[in-house]
């Protein structure tokens, strides 16, 4: 008997955004690598390898401020200079949409930052990173997080 198995890639919608009832979708590996390659830029302090993948000014929602911050490149090269180096450490990446809607890359990772007047910053943090219709990030939300 030779039964043959064939594999189907289905979409499979899940859960709700309450307000407008659109389902959850499973996003792209693609916009992983995006978010994987900008972590990674961002631990290597090159603000404008930061940037090569999001709009001219970011929309960003830090987790110790209730105000929106735009920032563009110069503004991260700026704050780099306070830094020796950066270890950023991603323990997972989940990409999903809002069907029809937007597309966001969510990351767990813990971060640490050595200044160079010798102290030490470290978080954990859940972080979703937004894209817009033109394939570029546009927000990056951040909570401090008690993994």
């Amino acid at each position: 008997c030779k039964n043959q198995v064939k594999e189907v890639e289905v979409d499979r919608k899940a859960g709700e955004w309450v307000r407008s009832g659109v389902k959850y979708l499973i996003g792209s590996d693609e916009q992983v690598e995006i978010v994987r390659n900008l972590i990674s830029n961002y631990a290597a302090m090159d603000a404008e390898a930061v940037f090569a993948n999001t709009r001219d000014s970011l929309r960003f929602f830090p987790f110790n401020s209730e105000e929106l911050v735009m920032i563009i490149s110069d503004d991260m090269k700026e704050m780099f200079s306070q830094y020796d180096s950066i270890i950023s450490k991603p323990f997972y990446f989940l990409p999903y949409e809002l069907e029809g809607k937007r597309s966001i890359v969510e990351v767990g990772s813990v971060e640490t930052k050595y200044k160079k007047d010798g102290t030490v910053q470290k978080d954990s943090f859940l972080e979703k990173f937004v894209f817009g219709e033109d394939g570029k990030i546009h927000t990056v939300r951040q909570w401090r997080a008690a993994w």
